[in-house]
Protein backbone atom coordinates (compact mmCIF):
# COMPACT_ATOMS: atom_id res chain seq x y z
CA UNK A 1 0.00 0.00 0.00
CA UNK A 2 1.24 3.15 -0.80
CA UNK A 3 0.74 6.50 1.46
CA UNK A 4 2.13 9.96 1.56
CA UNK A 5 5.12 11.08 3.19
CA UNK A 6 4.81 11.47 6.98
CA UNK A 7 6.98 13.67 8.62
CA UNK A 8 8.62 11.03 11.33
CA UNK A 9 9.26 7.29 10.75
CA UNK A 10 10.36 5.15 12.74
CA UNK A 11 12.77 3.41 9.80
CA UNK A 12 13.07 0.02 11.53
CA UNK A 13 9.20 -0.28 12.00
CA UNK A 14 8.76 0.99 8.34
CA UNK A 15 10.97 -2.02 7.32
CA UNK A 16 9.06 -4.44 9.30
CA UNK A 17 5.82 -3.59 8.12
CA UNK A 18 7.13 -2.87 4.42
CA UNK A 19 5.81 0.62 4.09
CA UNK A 20 5.56 2.00 0.74
CA UNK A 21 5.87 5.87 0.98
CA UNK A 22 4.93 7.56 -3.02
CA UNK A 23 4.13 10.82 -4.03
CA UNK A 24 5.34 14.36 -4.54
CA UNK A 25 7.54 16.71 -2.48
CA UNK A 26 8.27 21.25 -2.70
CA UNK A 27 11.66 21.25 -3.38
CA UNK A 28 10.92 24.38 -0.69
CA UNK A 29 10.55 22.15 1.98
CA UNK A 30 14.15 20.89 0.94
CA UNK A 31 15.97 23.77 2.86
CA UNK A 32 19.52 22.63 2.39
CA UNK A 33 18.57 21.67 -1.44
CA UNK A 34 16.88 25.40 -1.76
CA UNK A 35 20.45 26.82 -0.93
CA UNK A 36 21.90 25.23 -3.94
CA UNK A 37 19.36 25.94 -7.04
CA UNK A 38 18.80 29.32 -8.91
CA UNK A 39 16.41 31.89 -7.30
CA UNK A 40 14.67 35.11 -8.93
CA UNK A 41 14.87 38.11 -7.85
CA UNK A 42 12.32 37.84 -5.22
CA UNK A 43 14.60 34.17 -3.68
CA UNK A 44 12.11 32.04 -4.71
CA UNK A 45 13.26 28.85 -6.97
CA UNK A 46 12.90 29.82 -10.71
CA UNK A 47 10.47 26.72 -11.83
CA UNK A 48 11.00 28.01 -16.25
CA UNK A 49 7.03 28.46 -15.43
CA UNK A 50 6.01 25.11 -14.92
CA UNK A 51 4.75 24.07 -11.51
CA UNK A 52 5.82 20.56 -11.71
CA UNK A 53 9.27 21.31 -11.59
CA UNK A 54 9.10 22.79 -7.97
CA UNK A 55 8.52 19.27 -6.73
CA UNK A 56 10.38 16.14 -6.48
CA UNK A 57 8.77 13.15 -7.10
CA UNK A 58 9.83 9.95 -4.78
CA UNK A 59 9.08 6.48 -4.25
CA UNK A 60 10.55 4.93 -1.30
CA UNK A 61 9.96 1.12 -0.56
CA UNK A 62 11.34 0.03 3.12
CA UNK A 63 11.51 -3.66 3.66
CA UNK A 64 14.17 -7.11 4.26
CA UNK A 65 16.46 -8.12 1.89
CA UNK A 66 16.72 -11.89 1.60
CA UNK A 67 19.88 -11.38 4.06
CA UNK A 68 17.28 -10.18 6.48
CA UNK A 69 18.86 -6.73 6.90
CA UNK A 70 16.54 -3.75 6.54
CA UNK A 71 16.79 -1.73 3.71
CA UNK A 72 15.67 0.70 2.09
CA UNK A 73 15.12 1.50 -1.78
CA UNK A 74 12.98 3.23 -4.60
CA UNK A 75 14.23 6.25 -6.66
CA UNK A 76 14.01 10.43 -6.43
CA UNK A 77 13.46 12.02 -9.71
CA UNK A 78 13.08 16.54 -9.91
CA UNK A 79 14.26 18.87 -12.58
CA UNK A 80 16.52 21.74 -10.53
CA UNK A 81 17.15 24.89 -11.79
CA UNK A 82 21.03 25.48 -11.41
CA UNK A 83 23.08 28.25 -12.76
CA UNK A 84 25.92 27.61 -15.39
CA UNK A 85 29.25 27.89 -14.50
CA UNK A 86 30.17 28.34 -17.63
CA UNK A 87 27.79 30.90 -19.65
CA UNK A 88 26.07 32.16 -16.46
CA UNK A 89 22.97 31.27 -17.55
CA UNK A 90 20.09 28.82 -16.43
CA UNK A 91 19.96 25.58 -17.09
CA UNK A 92 17.63 22.19 -15.87
CA UNK A 93 19.42 19.72 -14.27
CA UNK A 94 17.31 16.20 -14.62
CA UNK A 95 17.91 14.39 -12.01
CA UNK A 96 16.65 10.51 -11.36
CA UNK A 97 18.30 8.54 -9.03
CA UNK A 98 17.64 5.05 -7.95
CA UNK A 99 18.13 4.82 -3.90
CA UNK A 100 19.70 1.38 -2.23
CA UNK A 101 20.04 1.87 1.50
CA UNK A 102 20.34 -0.74 4.53
CA UNK A 103 19.52 0.69 7.90
CA UNK A 104 22.91 0.37 10.19
CA UNK A 105 23.58 1.74 13.60
CA UNK A 106 27.42 2.17 13.65
CA UNK A 107 30.35 2.06 11.29
CA UNK A 108 31.40 -1.56 11.75
CA UNK A 109 27.90 -2.57 10.27
CA UNK A 110 28.28 -0.15 7.64
CA UNK A 111 32.03 -1.67 6.36
CA UNK A 112 29.98 -5.21 6.56
CA UNK A 113 27.20 -4.05 4.02
CA UNK A 114 27.58 -5.34 0.07
CA UNK A 115 29.00 -2.87 -2.42
CA UNK A 116 25.41 -2.62 -4.00
CA UNK A 117 23.75 -0.95 -1.07
CA UNK A 118 24.78 2.86 0.70
CA UNK A 119 24.30 2.96 4.49
CA UNK A 120 21.57 4.77 6.16
CA UNK A 121 23.00 5.32 9.72
CA UNK A 122 20.44 5.59 12.41
CA UNK A 123 21.42 7.98 15.02
CA UNK A 124 17.54 7.72 16.83
CA UNK A 125 14.81 5.76 16.44
CA UNK A 126 12.81 8.48 14.39
CA UNK A 127 14.00 9.97 10.88
CA UNK A 128 12.60 12.61 8.54
CA UNK A 129 12.03 10.43 5.51
CA UNK A 130 12.29 13.71 3.49
CA UNK A 131 15.66 14.47 4.91
CA UNK A 132 16.08 11.35 3.19
CA UNK A 133 15.02 12.51 -0.47
CA UNK A 134 17.05 16.20 0.10
CA UNK A 135 20.02 14.06 0.83
CA UNK A 136 19.85 11.77 -2.60
CA UNK A 137 19.16 15.13 -4.42
CA UNK A 138 22.18 16.97 -3.00
CA UNK A 139 24.21 14.44 -4.05
CA UNK A 140 23.18 14.78 -8.00
CA UNK A 141 24.12 18.37 -8.02
CA UNK A 142 27.82 18.66 -9.41
CA UNK A 143 30.14 20.77 -7.63
CA UNK A 144 30.38 23.00 -10.49
CA UNK A 145 27.04 22.99 -12.36
CA UNK A 146 27.40 23.52 -16.22
CA UNK A 147 25.38 22.51 -19.30
CA UNK A 148 26.55 19.41 -21.30
CA UNK A 149 29.65 21.31 -23.38
CA UNK A 150 27.71 21.32 -26.35
CA UNK A 151 24.88 23.51 -25.04
CA UNK A 152 26.56 26.48 -24.17
CA UNK A 153 29.91 28.77 -24.67
CA UNK A 154 31.85 30.91 -21.88
CA UNK A 155 30.76 34.92 -22.68
CA UNK A 156 32.81 36.45 -25.00
CA UNK A 157 35.32 38.40 -23.36
CA UNK A 158 34.96 42.62 -24.80
CA UNK A 159 37.78 43.71 -26.89
CA UNK A 160 40.47 46.17 -25.41
CA UNK A 161 39.71 49.16 -26.96
CA UNK A 162 37.28 50.37 -30.02
CA UNK A 163 39.81 50.94 -32.97
CA UNK A 164 41.08 46.89 -32.50
CA UNK A 165 39.23 45.90 -35.27
CA UNK A 166 37.12 43.74 -33.30
CA UNK A 167 40.09 42.21 -31.31
CA UNK A 168 41.78 41.01 -34.52
CA UNK A 169 45.00 40.23 -32.93
CA UNK A 170 46.13 44.58 -33.37
CA UNK A 171 46.80 44.94 -29.47
CA UNK A 172 48.96 42.59 -29.32
CA UNK A 173 51.41 43.79 -32.53
CA UNK A 174 51.47 47.63 -30.97
CA UNK A 175 52.05 45.94 -27.12
CA UNK A 176 55.51 43.87 -28.65
CA UNK A 177 57.25 47.76 -28.91
CA UNK A 178 56.28 49.28 -25.78
CA UNK A 179 57.35 46.26 -24.24
CA UNK A 180 60.57 46.52 -25.31
CA UNK A 181 61.14 50.24 -24.82
CA UNK A 182 63.68 51.80 -22.68
CA UNK A 183 62.76 52.34 -19.01
CA UNK A 184 65.16 54.84 -18.83
CA UNK A 185 64.61 56.79 -21.75
CA UNK A 186 63.05 59.46 -19.37
CA UNK A 187 66.20 59.51 -17.41
CA UNK A 188 68.08 60.13 -20.54
CA UNK A 189 66.39 63.00 -21.67
CA UNK A 190 66.39 64.90 -17.93
CA UNK A 191 70.92 63.80 -18.34
CA UNK A 192 70.31 65.52 -21.80
CA UNK A 193 68.54 68.56 -20.66
CA UNK A 194 71.00 69.32 -17.12
CA UNK A 195 73.85 69.10 -19.63
CA UNK A 196 72.77 71.36 -21.80
CA UNK A 197 72.35 74.28 -19.04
Amino acid sequence: MSVCLPDLIDPRKAAAQESVFEGTLSLSRLPRLSALLLRDESGKTQDAGDPKQECARFRLVFGRDQDGRSVVEGKVAAALPLRCQRCNEEYQLHVDAPIRLALVAGIDEANALPEHYDPLLLDDRLMRPSELIEDELILAVPPVPRHPDSQCAPPSVPCASAGDDAGHGAAPEKAVPDEKANPFAVLANFKARQDDE
